[in-house]
């Protein structure tokens, strides 16, 4: 099984740990699997007569937890970078209609093969020389700890729920030990609800008693962006097959799910899941900090895209479940998204 290091040590203080000097760690990769995945997407009007489609879809990027990633999209279009400072990639894909007809549609689907990886935090061992990591950039460190419409960490509701949860980062705290505190709390006071119409704002679910993985990732990432930690979402699909029988409001039909992650310096990115941790409130919370089974292919990284379409740059919070389209035509705009396809085939990479 190939393996890969990702980080330098830290040092990591608790109270359990005061006086002593704490282990050094990083982060291990490991191959675990092989994906193969089909989504399409259907794109359909009632009375709407469209002479072009403007269509964007995600393409999914190489990162820590996803490596050799491949992608064919029919029809091909071509990858473009949308305009947010994250500058991500996207695929726009443009189609003109030779015969416009009211009640049309069409058709566009992704391909994508990737080795997703699983990764842990482990100590360094002596005489142990783990490769360097590549530190933010100034653009990136500062839009990793900046504000967004939903990560909005300056509102007051939000700032007095961190005062009330006592979630303030102590001076000499590690940021891995802060990121747990912040998970506890989460997992602690919320269930699990997945409305896909839930305001996500930070400032709106602190008050909530119940949100789904998207809205706990953005609670967690606004909790450490507000205590000067750099943090953000992992936005994709859980590498498994749709759900047989499932339909369009279940999970399993679409396979949605988001984590996040917090840069620690030396270590790199490290894996968050606060609702796999609200899910198992048994175990320990630290197995969720630094853990990621390999289980997600990521579609993008972090939300709010801003799209390049030809005559102006539009607004997308997310590309996981539909496509953000535009078209030009006669009639009043009607077009509507669904059914879509999701296929997946996982192969296990087998230790060598």
């Amino acid at each position: 099984m190939c393996r890969q290091l990702f980080a330098v040590g830290v040092l990591l203080l608790s109270a359990a740990l005061a006086g002593a000097q704490p282990p050094a760690l990083r982060i291990e990769a490991t191959d675990r699997q092989k994906v193969n995945a089909t989504i399409t997407f259907d794109i359909k009007t009632t009375n709407f007569a469209a002479t072009k489609w403007m269509i964007f879809l995600p393409e999914a990027p190489e990162l820590p937890s996803q490596v050799k990633v491949k992608t064919v999209a029919n029809p091909v279009g071509k990858v473009l970078t949308e305009k947010s400072p994250l500058r991500r990639p996207v695929r726009y894909i443009e189609r003109s209609v030779a015969v416009p007809t009211p009640g049309g549609g069409v058709t566009t689907r992704l391909e994508i093969e990737a080795v997703l990886r699983s990764r842990k935090l482990v100590e360094v061992q002596e005489g142990e020389r783990p490769p360097a990591v590549t530190p933010l950039t100034a653009e990136e460190r500062k839009y990793y700890l900046g504000r967004t419409a939903r990560v909005d960490y300056d509102a007051k509701p939000f700032r007095e729920w961190l005062e009330a949860k006592k979630l303030q980062r102590a001076k000499e705290e590690s940021p891995l030990v802060f990121a747990e505190r912040v998970v506890e709390v989460i997992r602690i006071d919320y269930e699990y609800h997945y409305d896909p119409d839930e305001d996500r704002r930070a400032s709106a679910l602190c008050a909530a008693a119940k949100t789904d993985c998207a809205g706990m990732s953005y609670l967690f990432v606004a909790a450490m962006r507000a205590n000067g930690v750099p943090a953000r979402l992992l936005v994709g699909r859980l590498a498994r097959p749709r759900e047989r029988g499932s339909d369009r409001t279940k999970l399993g039909y679409e396979r949605p799910h988001v984590r996040a992650e917090l840069y620690v310096a030396g270590i790199g990115w490290v894996p968050v899941d606060a609702a796999y941790a609200q899910a198992a409130r048994a175990k320990p919370v630290s197995a969720f900090v630094g853990s990621d089974p390999g289980d997600l292919l990521v579609l993008h990284v972090d939300t709010d895209l801003r799209l390049p379409y030809p005559d102006k740059e539009r607004d997308a919070q997310f590309l996981q479940i539909g496509p953000h389209y535009w078209a030009q035509g006669t009639g009043q705009f009607d077009g509507y998204f669904g059914p879509s396809g999701w296929e997946l085939k996982a192969t296990p990479i087998e230790k060598k």
